[in-house]
């Protein structure tokens, strides 16, 4: 009986057993069932689902005319996963002889990285379809691209570049890396029990966007036209280096940006948007702009230039190359001569040197979309000292881009308008669609028609007669400066002995320029080293270059249509009755005006033009300080001797019409002087270009003499 019931209660426990072990183990399963579900869902998809990455092509970099200056190129990367071959030995001399690298080393590589390794990246098609076709478990070939730069090193510091996984990383590829590397796109894939990836027919996907084609304002022959010879220059010049920068003066494309010699990737900069220099001698042309805007010297007033020697202040003095007793305005810019320029200088004083300066937007960054453009240097007059007005006048003190030198120089080639700089046109989709258009942009006025004009003539003397010679071309008018500065060495604290900076700016045709070009030599070593004799051939041989291209720009053969730049956007004039003359000042900046004071006296009494009218943005405005002679306006001014543009301002006022008869200087006018006004008819007015007088005898050391030409000696100053 007892050994009954011990069987029974072993019975009762073992079952109860089992039934708590199928109670634990239903309650298990349920818990993995509804509780763990998802996670243990999300485990399966990780380790049998792959998400693999669809690159786009990146967009072109393609010149002004669609040639591709920088575009993608397909390639094969390499990579492997040691645990999944069945002889990594054997792989991995099979691959080293393909990829040309040691088989020891990368059997180690494989060893030390078991998991995962690149072999080789962007190896050529064939290569990468030869790998692909071996069949070798654990070897992974991938589709990649590797960018092509078209013109070779020519404009890589322009173009920039892009790292392996094709992301701009300077240059232009960085400047426009959001339009050309498109949007990256992913497939979903499905690893077997052997690790091995399946893409399924219907699996997610989302398709790759690729870039946008971006068109530059290079233009790819001018490019290598002016890489060519600058190389050139340098090597024959045994030169630290050397750059320059060609642009469209009326829309202020950039053209051309060139280095010599190329540093390594990481190392390289675009020198003309990212270098500042002093300019010397071509920074002569604000000066020379200045005195001509405010009429304060006329093209043949003659100055004394002190027998090439001249103390601005007590131990400093400026030099002229050549000795001369003196030059005309005119031929002191032919002649570059420093000491004339420095007097001029002072004549136009350093508030409106300073005003002029910048607005040639030196002393700023130009607004190019560029990665690394400085601003140059160029202080307020506050910081100025007693020498640095006719010492700025000759282009010391001051550090300017050959990119902001050549949009100044664009200003005096289009007409007097300050050009925002452009190096992008269009972008286009894929297909080649425009989606956005780049214009011109017209910053402001910075000199009047007939100030540039004037500037132009003096530029063409400079390269017919002066210090440019070498800058000419036979049947081609070509204008331009010459520069020669002396660069400061850091290890004495002044300028280096024997250390100079050369350069040339010059834009061709003179009559109507569509080529303004910078060309810089920094330290050329020889006899020579002044910018007209290692700078100015540079620029010849361009342009005879460009010449030389059918259907070029100087092709005798194309007709050029003359084009004038964009018009600055208009403002309204305030009303400046009564203020102050530097309240006047004050309130003309804040439109982007500029005064242009008559008379003396403490307020404003009249204005033109008129309060509320428009006038261009950089624009100058008279406003008169005192009552002219004729204050009431009710008779005809007299007008004999005074250059057409001032009588025609002085007839404007008084609202006479006027008939113009021939250029240059007033001789005669009817009615005569002292008629009532209104007039029944017009005025009309006869001109001629007059000659000059013979100066009288200058004292030494005065800023200015009796107008007339200079003595015949013959001699140049600043440069030969």
């Amino acid at each position: 009986m007892a050994h009954r019931d011990m069987r029974r209660s072993r019975v009762l426990v073992a079952a109860a057993g089992l039934l708590s072990g199928l109670v634990i183990l239903w309650l298990r399963v349920a818990w993995l069932d509804l509780v763990l579900h998802a996670d243990f869902e999300d485990r399966a998809e990780r380790n049998q689902e792959q998400r693999e990455l669809i690159k786009p092509v990146r967009g072109n970099l393609l010149d002004r005319q669609g040639r591709p200056l920088a575009r993608d190129l397909l390639t094969y990367s390499i990579s492997a996963a040691p645990k999944e071959m069945k002889d990594a030995r054997q792989v991995a001399r099979g691959l080293a002889a393909l990829v040309r690298t040691d088989a020891r080393r990368l059997q180690r590589a494989f060893e030390a990285k078991p998991r995962f390794l690149w072999v080789a990246r962007r190896l050529p098609p064939e290569t990468g379809q030869r790998i692909a076709a071996s069949g070798w478990r654990g070897v992974h070939v991938a589709i990649e691209t590797r960018r092509e730069y078209l013109l070779g090193p020519a404009a890589c510091e322009v173009l920039g570049r892009t790292d392996l996984d094709n992301t701009g990383v300077d240059g232009l590829e960085l400047e426009a890396d959001e339009e050309l590397r498109g949007r990256p796109g992913w497939t979903t894939l499905f690893r077997d029990g052997r690790g091995q990836a399946h893409a399924l027919p219907r699996g997610l996907r989302r398709p790759p966007v690729n870039g946008r084609h971006v068109v530059l304002t290079l233009d790819a022959d001018l490019q290598a036209i002016v890489e060519s010879h600058l190389a050139r220059a340098v090597d024959t010049l045994h030169a630290v280096r050397g750059f320059a920068v060609f642009l469209d003066p009326r829309t202020g494309e950039v053209l051309a940006s060139a280095c010599a010699p190329h540093l390594p990737p990481g190392r390289a900069r675009n020198w003309p948007f990212t270098d500042q220099y002093e300019p010397g001698s071509t920074f002569k042309v604000v000066t020379a702009g200045a005195v001509l805007e405010e009429n304060l010297a006329r093209p043949d007033q003659y100055f004394d230039a002190c027998n090439g020697a001249w103390q601005v202040v007590p131990g400093a003095w400026i030099h002229d190359a050549h000795r001369a007793a003196g030059y005309t305005f005119r031929d002191a810019v032919r002649h570059s001569s420093n000491i004339v320029m420095g007097k001029l200088g002072l004549l136009v004083g350093s508030e409106r040197l300073y005003r002029y300066a910048t607005a040639l937007g030196f002393g700023s960054l130009t607004g190019v979309r560029f990665p690394g453009e400085t601003a140059g240097r160029l202080h307020s007059p506050a910081q100025w000292s007693a020498r640095s007005c006719p010492t700025i006048a000759i282009g010391h003190e001051v550090s300017v881009t050959p990119l902001q030198l050549a949009l100044a120089y664009a200003a005096i080639a289009n007409g007097g308008v300050l050009m925002e700089p452009m190096l992008v046109r269009e972008v286009r989709d894929e297909r080649g669609g425009v989606l956005r258009r780049f214009g011109p942009h017209a910053s402001h006025r910075v000199f009047g028609e007939g100030t540039t004009r004037t500037l132009r003539e003096f530029l063409t003397a400079v390269v017919d007669s002066g210090t440019a010679k070498a800058a000419g071309v036979p049947g081609l008018a070509i204008g331009g400066k010459t520069g020669t500065a002396q660069k400061y060495d850091p290890r004495t604290r002044t300028y280096g002995r024997g250390m100079y900076l050369s350069s040339f700016v010059g834009f061709a045709p003179a009559a109507a320029p569509t080529l303004v070009g910078v060309v810089v030599i920094d330290e050329p070593h020889g006899a020579h080293y002044y910018g007209g004799e290692v700078a100015a051939p540079v620029f010849r041989e361009v342009i005879l270059d460009l010449r030389r291209l059918p259907h070029g720009p100087f092709d005798p053969g194309v007709s050029q249509v003359a084009v004038k730049p964009p018009a600055p956007a208009p403002v309204v004039v305030p009303d400046l009755k009564l203020l102050p003359p530097r309240a006047v000042e004050r309130r003309l900046a804040e439109f982007g005006l500029r005064a242009h004071f008559e008379g003396q006296g403490a307020r404003a009494l009249a204005q033109a033009p008129a309060a509320g009218q428009a006038a261009e943005r950089g624009a100058g405005v008279t406003v008169w300080l005192s009552p002219p002679a004729d204050s009431t306006g009710r008779t005809l001014p007299d007008l004999v001797g005074l250059p057409v543009r001032e009588a025609l301002r002085r007839l404007t006022l008084r609202q006479v019409q006027a008939r113009i008869v021939g250029r240059g200087t007033v001789v005669r006018q009817s009615p005569a002087p002292g008629t009532a006004l209104p007039l029944a008819s017009g005025c009309t007015l006869w001109c001629e270009a007059v000659a000059p007088s013979a100066p009288a005898a200058p004292a030494s050391g005065s800023a200015a003499a009796a107008s007339g030409p200079a003595p015949g000696n013959g001699r140049q100053a600043g440069e030969p």
